[in-house]
């Protein structure tokens, strides 16, 4: 314990304040003093959190995997990007709530729908409210819809055998009764929840992860009744197996329209263009030259390039400009990926080197992070550096197909130019040379549209016929496991939570303490030597004593004539070390000991220190100086007259003021009668009498003065003495007040020599309790 405090001790004395930081030493001296405190914050906190996960609902997680099979390498993957936001819409999750009529809520909880219903769904728009079905004992089936008020309303009756068998719509939901419940139960209560509610815990249940390289898609339901969830989920799965097909199909199908609508178009313009050279050819049976053929096959050419390359560069640009928005509920990270594959894999791009090189670095980044990801956990650093990698070289591709589109604009130009000077050789030739050059030119590109248009039309309907892919459940849900935060981790949260809350008080506490706690405080707040820190003393052994009981206890317990080595004794024989023999001072023969306020100890320090002093056979005077309400005499057991102030009006002798106390070498003068004018005696010739006089017989003279928040006597004393201490105390002396008073020193010819810490709380508030200004 002892050292470490003074390992606190150390990290305050660090000059961190002093240059205008933080002194964290004196917080951690802080946490120290309030260690139960924290200790109780912690252990409230822990209780809080342990009966907050005392009362918790388990929490269970379940998953299965869907994986999109192609048979046909050619065939178009299910899961492409748009199936897949269609997938994750506002529209399918309500599709997929009313198919599984989960705005079914039962009364009773342990009872799922399937041990009641064999059939149950609902339109998008149900009757939200409270419903109760019963079967009398003729066996008739009723269904009521019970208000706010609790009235009955029969809303549908049949024959039970009826609902049973066929199914029943009322309300906006559709259900039909198992034959096993109908035969044990009479009645049940259920509920029909708010449309878009059910829809919200669906989305907050459910999370769907797609993987569109390897065709696998994930699904994860988290709930609260472990029997039903994976069967639940299980029918989660069949329907998105199910609308995944359909989507296939449904696209197919507007696909198929769309290419129909430009065959036909195209077919149209073929045949204008066939018929346009059949008429110019009827009336102008020309041959062609060479050179007509040759300015022909660069027409050709350049009008081909011209056609790509703006396909090609918006093709790029809208890549580019999809990627600030994925669309709702799409991952960000996996739409990236897809975008940049896309551009990789886009034409010109994909033929220049640099993006080759790019596209193969990449693909070994994402490789390497899959490998790793099995090797580490999420939130290991290797897996973000390596996931900073990939998205570096994203940049790099991001910014080169950025770029690349000033390339194909650049190309763009230069065939456009080309493309002029061509046609200026063009009209170099006879005018029916050019037109027939022209029609068949034209005639070309249809039959190529149009064929190449009954191919994709042919290729449709051959994967109608022929299934090129198939969706099925790979892995189905298994028993689920937990998902909900331990009870031995919410505890430690609350322990930690707690914890923190008591440092945070701790630290506010002494960042608007402006007490002196320390030997650092005084260096850095009053800008003076510290003499000496005296250590805390506990009278909790000494109960009911009176004050000078307590200092006589008090000096057999720390100054005892066999020199003990104890703490508070150690500590003022090193003050009187300091006193004694600092180099930076003359030798000190008058004292004198003052403070800044009240119950700071100063008659204590002032008695202890003189005891030390005449145990070293230093003949000692201790005085009373405190002319007002002097004490010590209590504390020696002394007479109270005659003494210093009688002295001083000139009524005794100093041998008559003089008493002899019980500690060798120590000798005594009380503060004797109280007079109306201290302070004038205390600055009178009688005074430095006085001092000359004790200065021939004594080696070391103590005075004991008032605090300066009382009286200005110790700075009167002090202008005639080699000295003046002054003692605070730790945790009670407000810095502030204590320069307000110091300032009065530097206006006078006092010797201002240090500062006397007194360490404890509780030493000076019982030992000066006494002494009150």
């Amino acid at each position: 314990m002892n050292q470490y405090l003074e390992e606190l001790e150390g990290l305050g004395a660090a000059p961190a304040e002093s240059e205008g930081g933080i002194d964290f030493g004196k917080f951690l001296r802080g946490f120290w003093r309030r260690k139960w405190i924290l200790l109780a914050f912690t252990a409230i906190g822990a209780a809080v959190f342990y009966s907050i996960a005392r009362n918790d609902v388990p929490i269970y997680s379940t998953n299965l995997t869907i994986q999109a099979r192609a048979f046909d390498p050619d065939a178009e993957r299910l899961m492409e990007r748009d199936r897949l936001i269609a997938m994750k819409s506002r529209t399918f999750y309500e599709q997929l709530t009313a198919k599984l009529g989960l705005a079914l809520s039962l009364s009773e909880g342990s009872v799922w729908d399937n041990a009641i219903f064999s059939e149950f769904w609902t339109t998008t728009t149900p009757t939200p409210g409270k419903y109760r079905l019963r079967i009398d004992d003729g066996g008739r089936f009723f269904l009521y819809f019970i208000s706010v008020d609790n009235r009955e309303t029969a809303i549908d009756s049949c024959s039970v055998w009826d609902v049973v068998d066929r199914s029943r719509s009322v309300y906006g939901f559709t259900f039909s009764l198992r034959p096993d419940f109908v035969a044990t139960n009479k009645e049940k209560t259920f509920k029909i929840k708010e449309f878009n509610r059910a829809i919200s815990e669906l989305v907050n249940s459910v999370k769907v992860e797609f993987n569109t390289k390897s065709g696998l898609m994930i699904l994860t339901m988290i709930g609260t009744d472990y029997e039903t969830l994976p069967l639940r989920l299980n029918r989660i799965a069949e329907i998105y197996r199910q609308e995944s097909l359909g989507l296939k199909d449904r696209d197919m199908d507007r696909g198929r329209k769309n290419l129909e609508m430009k065959k036909d178009a195209a077919e149209r313009s073929l045949k204008e263009a066939e018929a346009s050279l059949r008429a110019f050819q009827e009336r102008y049976p020309l041959s062609l030259e060479r050179e007509r053929m040759n300015i022909g096959n660069q027409l050709d050419a350049i009008n081909q390039e011209l056609k790509e390359l703006p396909i090609q560069r918006d093709k790029i640009s809208q890549l580019l400009e999809r990627l600030s928005a994925p669309g709702p509920g799409i991952d960000p990270n996996q739409f990236r990926q897809f975008i940049v594959t896309e551009l990789c894999n886009c034409a010109p791009l994909n033929q220049e080197p640099y993006l080759r090189v790019l596209h193969a670095q990449l693909t070994q980044q994402l490789q390497d992070m899959k490998t790793l990801a099995g090797q580490y956990a999420a939130d290991s650093q290797v897996l973000k550096d390596q996931q900073a990698k990939i998205n570096q070289t994203q940049e790099d591709i991001i910014a080169f197909s950025s770029k690349f589109r000033s390339t194909l604009a650049e190309r763009e130009k230069a065939a456009r130019e080309k493309l002029s000077l061509v046609l200026s050789q063009q009209r170099q030739l006879p005018a029916d040379e050019n037109t027939l050059a022209e029609l068949q030119r034209r005639k070309k590109i249809c039959e190529e549209n149009y064929d190449n248009l009954l191919k994709e039309l042919g290729r449709i309907d051959l994967a109608g016929h022929v299934e090129g892919e198939d969706v099925t459940i790979l892995d189905p849900a298994s028993r689920p496991t937990s998902a909900g935060t331990s009870r031995a981790k919410k505890i430690a949260l609350g322990a930690g939570l707690g914890l923190m809350l008591g440092l945070m008080l701790s630290v506010g506490l002494d960042w608007a303490d402006k007490t002196i706690r320390s030997a650092e405080d005084i260096q850095q707040a009053l800008n003076l030597p510290v003499l000496g820190v005296i250590p805390v003393v506990d009278f909790k052994d000494i109960p009911e004593y009176h004050d000078f009981e307590k200092a006589k206890h008090i000096d057999r317990q720390l100054v005892t004539h066999d020199y003990s080595p104890t703490p508070i004794g150690e500590a003022y024989r090193a003050l009187r070390t300091q006193i004694l023999f600092s180099k930076k001072r003359e030798r000190i023969q008058t004292l004198v000991i003052t403070s800044v306020g009240p119950e700071d100890g100063k008659s204590f320090t002032s008695s202890n220190l003189a005891i030390i002093f005449a145990q070293q056979r230093t003949n000692t005077l201790l005085v009373d100086a405190d002319l007002r309400r002097g004490v010590l005499h209590n504390t020696f057991r002394m007479r109270k007259e005659p003494g210093l102030a009688n002295y001083l009006n000139g009524s005794i002798t100093l041998t008559e003021a003089v008493q002899a106390t019980h500690i060798p070498n120590l000798s005594f003068i009380s503060y004797g009668t109280l007079m109306p004018n201290p302070s004038e005696l205390l600055g009178s010739l009688q005074m430095q009498r006085f001092l000359n006089e004790v200065k021939r017989k004594f080696d070391l003279i103590l005075f004991d003065s008032p605090p300066l928040e009382a009286a200005t006597d110790a700075v009167v004393i002090g202008t005639q003495v080699d000295g003046v201490a002054l003692v605070v105390r730790s945790g009670r002396t407000h810095r502030d007040l204590a320069k307000e008073k110091l300032e009065i020193f530097s206006s006078v010819p006092a010797n201002l020599i240090g500062v006397i810490l007194n360490g404890g709380d509780s030493v000076l508030a019982q030992n000066y309790s006494y002494y009150h200004y």
